[in-house]
């Protein structure tokens, strides 16, 4: 064996099998870097979409819902990712990613909160999307009565964050009042909008200053302690439920006065829960939203990516809902057998790169043959049959000679749950996606149990607002007893909502608990004095606790429900995925499960 493939052997037995990286784009990736795009590969979707951005910017429409149809593995995420490429390079629009929801009660808030947070990603010049709707407000002072008091910040309109560090040197101690003038300026030409929404886009533009982080959790509709420093009205858990559909209005308000069309995309609709009050299907929980979305919003593109089944749910739907979802429809095609081998050369090229190998010492596509590549593409494959196949054959294949050994499925599946936990994320601000992550690796416990404790039962609820997450019943054989307990998240910053969750968290008899468990990441700050009587009844009179929620510990189990929820798109069953967590304990041995499961010392 000469050099070049001893070395290709020893690279390859270190792991990182390109085929296994990253089979479908996910919410991370949409913001990041894909492995496997193929620029021209259903550029009849990208056209689309681009004729729709077109038609909305100039008004021949005020709004589209776009239903991109389309089999699995033909490419529905990647036209995504490519679509806010492209706005982060070329501007022309605002862009928004909507992941798959936890809580279907609370499907409007949890869009609300990912169009807030989308805005917050940079643009290839590091100004947020938010940035440069907050820019655009204060340049259409430009020909009016302000135009000559407000100058100096019209001419660094065009690079917002000069505009920033303008603003915060010369109002240093001031900003609040500053902006609250220049909302009132901006308002005598631009009538129709709200003066409290156009001050927090405002601070917006501070991007990582504090008063920055109180209007972006005001428009997210999230707490924060220091609302009514800044001036923005406090509202209920309940109101900020109901004004949500609101809030979009707002955010699609100002983008048209800034000549920006709002694209607001929804992808992976299976892998959300179905409502148990409304018996609706993900797919029609998120129909019924864009429904709302597209009779109150304008200057408004809504794409909805689904498979076909998917497709047949919505179409189902009465009251003309298809129709708006799908006003206009494309559908993805499966890769051509040159654009096959295409994909098996970038994820080659990869590989090479990351191993430091010299590619062009190698045979075209080694170690694989073009012509059964071409075969696979033939029988109409998709990409992930291609890149299934692809993974298995580039570990069994015999180099000059060596001993190839296929990876049973289990080693398959410990190769995917470990490169997933390189790139997942915490979920941010978003305690129904916390907990949906925990109640899902509560299920996948070994049924001889973990801390002394055997799970028969976890039952999640779709909470409006504070009342339990999920509860775990089972039996403790330490202690010879049933046990039931009541899980909540809570990462509030305000004690008023604490204090609720809390109350709630404390009424035993409501849900029949012999225990209650509070999942917080911050420390109770010692100023909530009812809060931490209320956490001390808990821990103290009521044999509950408050477990830490540490990011390390929560990582493997973000991994699990990926796995899990797309688990045909790794070439599992769910049921395998089901056993192969329990075989390798990989939630029963998990500290944060640990922790909730242990009767408090």
């Amino acid at each position: 064996m000469t050099d070049s493939y001893i070395l290709f052997e020893e690279a390859r037995k270190q792991g990182s099998n390109p085929f296994r990286l990253k089979p479908i784009v996910s919410a991370d990736e949409v913001w990041g870097d894909v492995i496997s795009d193929l620029p021209d590969l259903n550029q009849h979707v990208d056209k689309k979409i681009y004729q729709a951005i077109s038609e909305v910017r100039q008004k021949y429409s005020d709004k589209i819902g776009i239903a991109v149809k389309g089999d699995r593995g033909t490419g529905k995420s990647h036209v995504i990712h490519r679509i806010w490429k492209t706005i982060e390079s070329d501007g022309g629009a605002v862009f928004a990613y909507i992941p798959p929801f936890a809580n279907p009660n609370r499907i409007d808030s949890h869009v609300r909160l990912y169009l807030a947070q989308s805005f917050s990603h940079t643009d290839v010049r590091k100004v947020t999307q938010w940035q440069r709707l907050a820019a655009a407000m204060i340049s259409t002072l430009n020909k009016t009565e302000f135009a000559e008091q407000y100058q100096p910040y019209l001419e660094r309109c065009e690079q917002p964050d000069e505009l920033r560090k303008y603003i915060l040197e010369i109002h240093k101690d001031t900003v609040i009042d500053f902006f609250e003038e220049l909302v009132e300026a901006i308002l005598e030409n631009q009538t129709t909008l709200d003066f409290d929404f156009l001050k927090a886009l405002l601070l917006l533009l501070l991007k990582n200053n504090k008063m920055s982080q109180i209007g972006k959790n005001w428009i997210q509709g999230l707490e924060h302690p220091d609302t009514k420093k800044v001036g923005l009205p406090e509202l209920s858990a309940e109101e900020q439920e109901a004004n949500s559909i609101w809030f979009m209005q707002q955010i699609c308000k100002v983008a048209e006065v800034a000549s920006l069309p709002v694209i607001i995309c929804f992808d992976q609709l299976d892998s959300a829960r179905s409502s148990v009050e409304s018996g609706d299907s993900p797919a029609e929980t998120v129909a019924r939203c864009i429904d709302k979305i597209y009779f109150q919003c304008s200057n408004v593109i809504i794409l909805c990516c689904v498979i076909s089944d998917t497709w047949r749910e919505i179409e189902q739907m009465g009251s003309g809902i298809p129709d708006r979802v799908g006003q206009w429809s494309v559908t993805t095609k499966p890769p051509t057998a040159e654009q096959m081998v295409e994909l098996v050369k970038l994820r080659l090229t990869w590989f090479h790169k990351s191993k430091n190998l010299n590619i062009d010492v190698y045979p075209p596509l080694f170690p694989f043959d073009e012509n059964e590549i071409k075969g696979i593409a033939n029988k109409a494959a998709g990409v992930r049959s291609l890149m299934t196949w692809c993974a298995d054959k580039f570990e069994s294949v015999v180099i000059d000679g060596g001993s190839g050994k296929e990876k049973t499925k289990q080693e398959k599946f410990r190769d995917n749950y470990n490169e997933l936990l390189n790139r997942v994320s915490i979920p941010q601000n978003d305690d129904d996606q916390l907990a949906a992550i925990m109640a899902c690796a509560m299920q996948m416990i070994p049924d001889g149990g973990t801390e002394n404790v055997v799970i028969t039962d976890v039952t999640t609820f779709n909470t409006p607002y504070h009342d339990l997450h999920f509860t775990i019943s089972g039996y403790d054989s330490l202690q010879n007893k049933e046990v039931k307990i009541g899980v909540r998240v809570c990462e509030t910053p305000t004690a008023k909502t604490f204090n609720a969750v809390m109350k709630r968290l404390l009424n035993y008899n409501n849900h029949k608990l012999t225990r209650g468990c509070l999942v917080r990441s911050t420390t109770v700050p010692k100023s909530w004095k009812v809060g931490n009587t209320l956490k001390d009844q808990l821990e103290q009179a009521q044999g509950g606790e408050v477990v830490t929620l540490k990011k390390e510990e929560l990582k493997p189990l973000i991994a699990i429900k990926i796995i899990y929820d797309e688990a045909t798109n790794y070439g599992f069953s769910n049921q395998e995925v089901i056993d192969f967590i329990k075989e390798l304990r990989l939630a029963a041995d998990n500290p944060l499960i640990c922790e909730i499961l242990s009767a408090p010392v």
